[in-house]
């Protein structure tokens, strides 16, 4: 059976977007913000600062991951993003992971204050949910209308480009029976995601909100302790986002909120799904370097 054949078959049935995309869209030229004077949010302002900040960083180090020629197109801005390739995947994902510690330690004063191997293990238990809500946020703004993701800042990854992918990968590693996989499971997770968070088509409040929510999560309440930091941190961004629907005037804010906590419920059952198909690569023997990124061993499960 040609799974190929088959998602592009079904590319027609994808929903299409019913509202237009905002535009207060957030890069690395978001930490240059500063217009909140008529606005209580403060962790929300400082969390679009730290935003911008770890875009900026990403950006500039994803660069150092690619070869001569693609860095010079890159920096002379010839071209904004390159494909994503199996070799430069771990080492991408690795920025990401890095500076997400940094982005939650400087938007967050419970976060900050957590010993340093808690805020690792934090982003360790949500580091999927946190990558897959980043990635739809980024490819429904800049790919709209198809299904190209973008797991990484500067890196692109299409259904249909899945050679182009692979080209680099270990020897020992079956292309066609792992294209087959990789396609399934971006059909099924991101992809199907993505036509739903394109409907949604959050602001960077919203967004912000989300990824807040997606580190202040059951995961991460450990013990009583922390799951005091989790609720009160929840609170506090709950409390923010009711603040932002006030001032907006937003008449139908209720509803408002149920479709975001909607989408969010939704981007935690793909972040499950795809934690499963970590063990098929692994099976694989794919992407063994990127369940090392950090060593599990002594973690509490």
């Amino acid at each position: 059976k040609d799974i190929r054949k088959e998602h592009r078959a079904s590319e027609d049935e994808i929903e299409k977007p019913k509202t237009v995309a905002p535009t207060n869209f957030l890069d690395h030229e978001s930490y240059r913000i500063d217009d909140y004077s008529n606005s209580e949010s403060t962790t929300l302002l400082r969390m679009k600062r730290a935003y911008g900040m770890l875009c900026l960083m990403r950006k500039s180090g994803e660069m150092g991951t690619c070869s001569p020629k693609t860095f010079d197109l890159l920096q002379r801005g010839i071209i904004k993003f390159r494909p994503l390739t199996y070799a430069t995947d771990v080492p991408t994902h690795r920025i990401t992971y890095a500076g997400l510690q940094d982005f939650f330690r400087f938007s967050f004063d419970d976060f900050m204050n957590l010993p340093n191997e808690t805020q690792r293990n934090i982003i360790f238990r949500n580091y999927t949910l946190l990558s897959i809500t980043d990635n739809l946020y980024r490819s429904v703004h800049h790919f709209p209308d198809d299904d190209t993701t973008m797991p990484t800042y500067t890196t692109t990854l299409s259904p249909d480009r899945l050679d182009d992918y692979l080209i680099d990968c270990p020897v020992g590693i079956n292309k066609d029976e792992a294209a087959a996989e990789i396609i399934k499971n971006m059909t099924r997770n991101v992809i199907a995601m993505k036509a739903h968070f394109k409907r949604v088509q959050l602001t960077s409040e919203e967004f912000l909100a989300l990824l807040g929510l997606g580190l202040w999560n059951d995961h991460s309440a450990t013990d009583d302790d922390m799951a005091e930091i989790v609720r009160r941190n929840r609170s506090l961004i709950m409390a923010e986002l009711h603040k932002y629907y006030a001032a907006g005037g937003r008449a139908d804010y209720a509803d408002r909120l149920g479709d975001v906590l909607c989408l969010l419920v939704n981007i935690e059952e793909a972040a499950a799904m795809q934690k499963e198909d970590e063990n098929v690569y692994l099976l694989m023997n794919m992407f063994e370097d990127y369940f090392t990124i950090i060593d599990r061993t002594n973690w509490p499960r």
